[in-house]
């Protein structure tokens, strides 16, 4: 970037912080692809002069995350976010931005899931079906809603304001999300952290909170169901300064997104056969999949070592990466990248900035045999002056998502060889047999060609009850 020609030069760079920007979610042939940009704000001390001076630069990036089995029905929930952000001074009128996106995308593909509960067969084949009922948890809505909120930021202090804010930094957090008919109410607030140069050059630095109160549709969704909820800041504009030249108009642009998931019980038929005949089966594997949520918070603590001492902080920023999950031997080990910068003044005045780059782990009692996936949120962190430097304090807001699969091997179809009956001539029509330790009555009948229900009435058992070791009388059918 070029330093614009009514900016003075830059003798060192204070701070720097980067702000995402998604402009457009696209579902493609190939994936998802996601257009943005990223608003960078420097801020840097002049050559020769005190306090701060300000430079903004747009950085726009693209990027296709391919997907496989993906149509244009798909439904598309995304959000990015800016992990790291630097300036380096080329020269008095040259700097060079870089910065880190990470972007976190769910493509859903609308899917018809069918279920064999029954078989349609003549009476006369004497087929038997065995039903299971089972319970999965499916995804079966999502929701996005853009809205707009408004408002004013009232500065303290008495005295004149040089002009717009050298830095406003928003951020969102909805710690309130219930269902209630048919729409899912979120209730949360968007602090903005702003930074203004006073006349006379110094440094104040003011903090709001603005509250807000969404519906998101959630039609067709049961009351049971469990729902997973991000926020996102699209864009922030500010207009001028109004009034007596200490009240400022603020203007935020958020996405939600909402995914809902609901148990749903299913009742599948696992097995067939026919009395007077030999039969072939067809089937297919239908998963069952069990969900569960866990949300927790990790508290964040690190010292950092300052060669210079600290008279006041004026702000802290921090922005976390891509956590990294690994799955141990017998459990899963979670490590978030954070990267934290703090804006301060040493005793004479001089804003400097601190940077410290670190990781946070922890371990999830998520057994290995489940799939995990977990979505960290640094909710806050602040930096606080230390005998020998700084103490940056924080939380992060952990959101964990397990999902075990089993198969079931579903019927879906039976044929039933008409043409070949069963040979039961020279077969006694009832047989004294000791079940074994593994086997069912389902498996007694079906071996022996006849129906569970004359097996309980000629031993006066009831079907659900447990076989023990007692000899069965097992009539066959003629």
């Amino acid at each position: 970037m070029i330093v614009p020609d009514a900016c003075p030069d830059i003798a060192q760079v204070a701070d720097t912080w980067g702000f995402c920007c998604l402009t457009r979610r696209e579902v493609t042939d190939s994936g998802a692809l996601l257009t943005g940009r990223v608003r960078v704000n420097i801020l840097y001390i002049p050559e020769g002069g005190r306090g701060l001076q300000r430079l903004e630069a747009e950085l726009p990036f693209q990027h296709l995350s391919e997907c496989a089995q993906v149509d244009g029905n798909a439904r598309l929930l995304a959000d990015a976010w800016v992990s790291f952000t630097e300036t380096r001074i080329l020269n008095p009128r040259k700097v060079l931005i870089r910065t880190d996106v990470c972007e976190k995308v769910q493509l859903y593909r609308l899917q018809t899931l069918r279920a064999y509960s029954a078989l349609a067969a003549d009476d006369a084949l004497g087929v038997q079906t065995r039903q299971q009922q089972e319970q999965t948890d499916l995804v079966t809505q999502t929701a996005e809603k853009v809205f707009i909120l408004e408002d004013e930021l009232r500065l303290s202090g008495s005295r004149a304001i040089s002009g717009a804010p050298l830095r406003l930094r928003p951020e969102a957090c909805c710690p309130e999300a219930r269902l209630i008919g048919s729409k899912l109410v979120l209730k949360g607030t968007v602090r903005v952290q702003g930074l203004w140069q006073e006349d006379g050059g110094e440094l104040i630095s003011n903090g709001f909170e603005l509250p807000f109160s969404q519906m998101l549709d959630a039609a067709g969704v049961g009351e049971g169901a469990q729902y997973q909820v991000r926020l996102q800041i699209q864009s922030c504009q500010t207009g001028p300064l109004s009034g007596d030249g200490r009240t400022l108009p603020i203007t935020l642009e958020l996405c939600a997104q909402a995914v809902f998931c609901e148990r749903i019980p299913v009742t599948l038929m696992t097995d067939a056969y026919s009395i007077y005949y030999p039969t072939e089966l067809h089937t297919e594997l239908w998963d069952i999949c069990r969900q569960s949520h866990e949300e927790s918070r990790l508290p964040v603590r690190e010292s950092v070592a300052c060669e210079r001492n600290i008279q006041a902080v004026l702000d802290c920023h921090g922005e976390l990466g891509l956590a990294q999950v690994v799955r141990d031997a017998d459990q899963y080990n979670v490590t978030a990248p954070v990267s934290a910068t703090a804006l301060c003044l040493d005793e004479e005045g001089n804003p400097f900035s601190v940077l410290r780059s670190f990781s946070v782990s922890f371990q999830s009692s998520c057994p290995p045999e489940q799939q995990l996936q977990c979505n960290c949120l640094l909710v806050q962190i602040e930096a606080l002056s230390a005998a020998a430097g700084l103490e940056l304090r924080g939380m992060i807001t952990l959101h964990i998502h397990a999902a075990e699969k089993s198969a079931v091997a579903c019927l879906t179809g039976l044929e039933v060889d008409e043409e070949h009956p069963k040979e039961h001539s020279g077969q006694p029509s009832v047989v004294l047999r000791r079940p074994a330790p593994s086997e069912s009555l389902w498996d007694i009948a079906k071996r022996c060609s006849t129906t569970c229900q004359e097996i309980c009435a000629a031993n006066g058992l009831a079907e659900d009850q447990t076989l023990g070791d007692q000899m069965l009388l097992i009539p066959r059918k003629r």
